[in-house]
């Protein structure tokens, strides 16, 4: 439980979309410190805490509105326009078409190389990026690759888990929530990370999910407590 409340401290983020998203990671590839997260972003994997830079995967979704991939292009063309841009072409998903792009740029550490896959569905633009070294490209691509084909998304996070008692754990802190809002005139921000809610009720559901969902993985189980955390905060339904 530790590990994943420490993991989620950072996370207060007040933005939720009305679908699941999640990805199959490397595996052995750890989740990286999300109080360094830059805005959108869902999740991010490394694959060492040994290196100074090592490679790394991110998952962010942006709300873009009514934009199509043209405009979409262009607004990555003027981003990267002092960088070394190309479109690779495409591949399919769960999702849909997804578009991908290679960007060569400078940096401290030496010449990278991104390799950034795009989807748009429902007005969003799911964007994973896989970032390395370029003399260490020819080692990871076929790895950023495979993770960016295990898109997925769901309609809502209950379709992702059957457990036959995770509708109900999700219900009841959904209900406590609710009434907690309800009858208090402090902020969101400021309840959830009350102590009457966070050890009656948060720190509870995520030893549950830790340990009786453990099968679901570490990125799932990250996702999701994620996912709960923004949909309660902006009282959109998990």
């Amino acid at each position: 439980m530790k590990h994943l409340l420490f993991l989620l401290i950072p996370c207060l983020l007040f933005t939720s979309e009305p679908f699941f998203t999640f990805v199959d990671p490397p595996k052995e590839w750890l989740i990286s410190d999300p109080s360094k997260y830059e805005e959108g972003v869902k999740v991010a994997f490394i694959a060492s805490k040994q290196k100074v830079f090592t490679p790394s995967i991110t998952l962010t979704i942006e709300n873009v509105g009514k934009a199509t991939m043209d405009d979409y292009v262009q607004a990555l063309k003027r981003i990267y326009q002092a960088d070394e841009f190309q479109e690779l072409g495409i591949f399919t998903t769960s999702v849909g078409v997804a578009h991908l792009f290679q960007i060569d740029r400078n940096a401290q550490w030496g010449q990278m190389r991104l390799l950034q896959a795009i989807t748009l569905y429902k007005g969003h633009a799911l964007i994973q990026t896989g970032a390395c070294l370029k003399k260490d490209f020819l080692d990871v691509h076929e790895t950023f690759l495979n993770t960016f084909k295990s898109l997925q998304t769901t309609p809502s996070l209950l379709t992702t888990c059957n457990h036959p008692t995770f509708e109900k754990r999700l219900e009841n802190i959904t209900k406590c929530w609710k009434k907690l809002c309800a009858t208090s005139k402090d902020d969101k921000k400021t309840l959830f990370n009350s102590p009457f809610f966070q050890d009656n009720q948060w720190k509870p559901f995520v030893s549950y999910i830790e340990k009786e969902l453990k099968e679901k993985g570490l990125c799932w189980q990250f996702l999701a407590l994620k996912y709960i955390q923004e949909s309660l905060l902006t009282e959109n339904k998990p």
